[in-house]
């Protein structure tokens, strides 16, 4: 008997269970999700999130991939039952799928050997991203990141000295009469680490629900309160 048929049976069975399981069931669960407001983006109320990211900040997506720094971070803070990303303020809630939508390509990293940077722009500036980037144990002592100071030029100090010269200990100041400032791709990665930014609260993962107090809420009328345009003047 012959069982070829059979066999391409099965295997094309398996394939095409494996390609439902793997690509169109995500496409029909993710593939229309689009732009949406918030009910909360940082300090500010019915934003709408994401947004695109700015010129710099992609081209600052495009130096992160090109030195690999997805080996080392990932872009993905896990929920409060999987993980500490939230205690250690990496994030204020779980990154969702809505999180991505502007991102091509999504780098979620697949280790953690430095901290997670979904929502680094929150934790940090201009000037502590440079230094990290120059010497990251300027910042964190025993740290294992490497230094990228390829990123960073040396110039002689004319009439002014420029706005993004790095302040340096003793030890790895530039010599008396120049500076060390960021090329213009240290500014494009640190626009981008910049606009990593998780902080829209979206259906799927509300703000953490407020503690429990005895006061009474600013909006809350008293039942028995009558308003003094109302009360009886005194007599």
């Amino acid at each position: 008997m012959n069982s070829g048929p059979l066999l391409f049976l099965g295997l094309f069975a398996t394939m095409a269970c494996s390609w439902t399981g793997f690509v169109l069931a995500p496409q029909l669960q993710l593939g229309g999700l689009t732009q949406t407001n918030t009910v909360v983006v940082g300090d500010a109320l019915s934003q709408t999130y994401p947004l695109a990211q700015p010129g710099e900040a992609h081209a600052g997506s495009e130096v992160y991939r090109a030195n690999a720094c997805a080996a080392c971070h990932t872009e993905m803070v896990r929920p409060l039952d999987l993980g500490s990303d939230i205690q250690r303020n990496w994030g204020v809630r779980r990154s969702l799928a809505e999180d991505y939508l502007l991102a091509i390509p999504v780098m979620l990293g697949s280790q953690r050997i430095g901290p997670d940077l979904a929502n680094f722009g929150r934790r940090t500036d201009t000037n502590g991203i440079y230094l990290r980037l120059y010497d990251p144990r300027l910042i964190t002592q025993g740290s294992v990141m490497p230094p990228y100071r390829f990123l960073f030029e040396t110039h002689k100090i004319g009439f002014f000295h420029s706005t993004d010269a790095l302040v340096l200990p003793d030890q790895d100041a530039p010599p008396p009469g120049f500076e060390i400032v960021p090329t213009p791709q240290a500014r494009a990665l640190a626009a981008y680490l910049l606009s990593l930014r998780q902080d829209g609260y979206l259906f799927e993962a509300p703000p953490p629900p407020l503690p429990r107090t005895n006061a009474v809420p600013t909006n809350a009328v008293a039942t028995n309160a009558v308003p003094a345009a109302a009360k009886p003047a005194a007599k």
